[in-house]
């Protein structure tokens, strides 16, 4: 497909008249998905001559992948449901209270730590869920807090999911798995310590960064070294879950060790209403689970059922050539994050029935709440699933990211993340931003005779920290714990800090290109 200057801005407006429209005008985030699928779909076909077929071929893949997070969403926001009305964050709320000290490090600690903690083992959107549900569940405000997770996590995405993200951006390189694990980690220090600097400004500002600034420096130096060090030992795979496990742990210790219970009495906290061991049962289940399963034998021992649809291939009018899907979307029904969300909830359900917290009437209320805030998040999520499958097969995306390299030049280690940024933005994964420009970033990179273990490895850190301004992500989070409508802000103040992160491994990449 040829490339001009013409193609390459016709490329760029659907991606800023969303931005635009959400961030800025405020337009509900479903009218601002469908207004720019409209405006992408009459340039794909008219400009990028993407003929009919063409078109319902690449609706039709944009729906699939819809289905993968839909079912994530609904899972979540039934998991978050059953526990706050059955009383758990009640539960939780006051055994924070109790504990008192520093609420700004805990705030720090769960969207930052525990949020990769959780992206460790799982991934796919479910860390924004549970360490969103939870911060706000005991008592801290819903938007910063949002914001908080879905920056707070972003240093941890490409080494999560038990390593998918890494795997997919080695595979479709061709490079050395272990130096580029090493260098992918050693990069990702820089991240780790601005997010951590980040969740703090958003808590309370510079003063609260200045309050905590040697808690966030010496979780970051742990968490590096775990990170750096599981790379090392050629099990970056579980780099983030090393990584986060270390940082909660230390937050945890921090907390306890100023409250006013021991350890003992922290772990048999009870209230009127339940134990915290029960309140928080259906998510010590949710993660008891997967690692159960994901990290043991007994994966084996699950059945290998899985749900895909098929695409044929084609080439666009302009020559743009789109590859046949024979198992599309796949979704392994035993092994998605929707299995574990619903094996959680069902035990959380009888758990809390046995213990006396839930009876019919509630019941009733959790599916009601639960469609309530799930059905329409999962229609605007459709519509951008749909407008992200039209722009990738019509040679959208992967001209806009061809412009950006011809006019960096040299310097194209410095705008790299942002390509991987553009493509998490639109898809909502990591891993297939890493899928859509992995191989064209290491090419780049050989052109301009420049480290292509680097560049690789900054695709895959501008994929993770562009999770924080993914749609699909931010709609999680604000469906679980109620705040539809405000997508737009949430994008708004997720971005700054998502580009001067990405702008920052640049520079860092920039340099180390010099030395490598």
């Amino acid at each position: 497909m040829e490339f001009n200057l013409f193609l390459w801005a016709i490329a760029s407006l659907p991606i800023f008249l969303l931005l635009f429209l959400m961030s800025y005008m405020k337009i509900k985030s479903r009218n601002a998905a469908f207004f720019s699928l409209i405006i992408t779909s009459i340039f794909a076909s008219i400009i990028y001559q993407l003929n009919i077929n063409q078109l319902i071929i690449s609706t039709g893949k944009g729906a699939s992948l819809s289905l993968y997070v839909i079912l994530i969403i609904l899972g979540a926001v039934l998991l978050y449901s059953i526990v706050d009305i059955a009383g758990g964050f009640e539960t939780i709320k006051n055994f924070i209270k109790e504990l008192g000290g520093n609420r700004a490090l805990l705030f720090i600690g769960l969207s930052w730590a525990f949020s990769g903690f959780i992206q460790g083992v799982t991934g796919f959107g479910v860390p924004v869920a549970i360490a969103g549900a939870l911060i706000i569940g005991i008592g801290y405000k819903p938007l910063p807090s949002v914001i908080a997770v879905l920056v707070g996590h972003s240093w941890s995405v490409s080494f999560g999911s038990i390593g998918s993200s890494y795997y997919t951006i080695q595979l479709v390189t061709g490079l050395d798995p272990y130096r580029l694990g090493i260098i992918m980690s050693l990069l990702f220090i820089v991240t780790i310590f601005s997010t951590g600097i980040f969740t703090a400004h958003i808590y309370g500002g510079w003063k609260v960064v200045k309050e905590n600034i040697k808690d966030i420096l010496l979780m970051t130096v742990l968490m590096s070294l775990a990170k750096v060090g599981a790379a090392i030992g050629g099990f970056a795979h579980i780099a983030t879950l090393l990584a986060g496990t270390i940082g909660s742990i230390y937050f945890m210790i921090i907390l306890i060790k100023n409250s006013k219970l021991n350890l003992k009495e922290a772990f048999f906290y009870e209230t009127n209403q339940m134990t915290i061991l029960t309140a928080l049962a259906p998510y010590l289940i949710l993660i008891g689970s997967i690692l159960t399963f994901q990290l043991s034998p007994l994966s084996n021992f699950l059945p290998d059922y899985n749900l895909s649809f098929s695409f044929p291939g084609f080439t666009t009018g302009l020559g743009h050539q789109v590859a046949s899907e024979p198992a599309y979307a796949t979704i392994e029904l035993f092994n998605h994050p929707v299995f574990y969300l619903l094996l959680s909830s069902s035990l959380g359900i009888i758990i809390y029935i046995f213990k006396g917290n839930l009876n019919k009437i509630k019941l009733k209320n959790i599916f009601a709440v639960t469609y309530k805030k799930g059905h329409s998040t999962a229609i605007t999520l459709l519509i951008l699933m749909i407008m992200s499958t039209i722009m990738n097969d019509s040679g959208m995306i992967f001209n806009f990211a061809r412009g950006m390299a011809r006019v960096s030049g040299n310097v194209f280690p410095l705008f790299s993340p942002l390509i991987g940024i553009l493509g998490a933005f639109l898809t909502g994964s990591n891993t297939s931003s890493n899928v859509l420009f992995g191989a064209f970033q290491v090419n780049t990179a050989n052109l301009i005779n420049f480290s292509p273990d680097i560049i690789a490895s900054t695709q895959s850190i501008g994929g993770s920290l562009g999770s924080a301004i993914a749609p699909a992500k931010i709609l999680l989070g604000t469906s679980v714990v109620g705040i539809t409508g405000k997508e737009g802000e949430i994008i708004k103040s997720c971005i700054k800090y998502t580009i001067f992160n990405a702008l920052l491994v640049g520079l860092v990449a920039l340099l180390a290109g010099q030395f490598l």
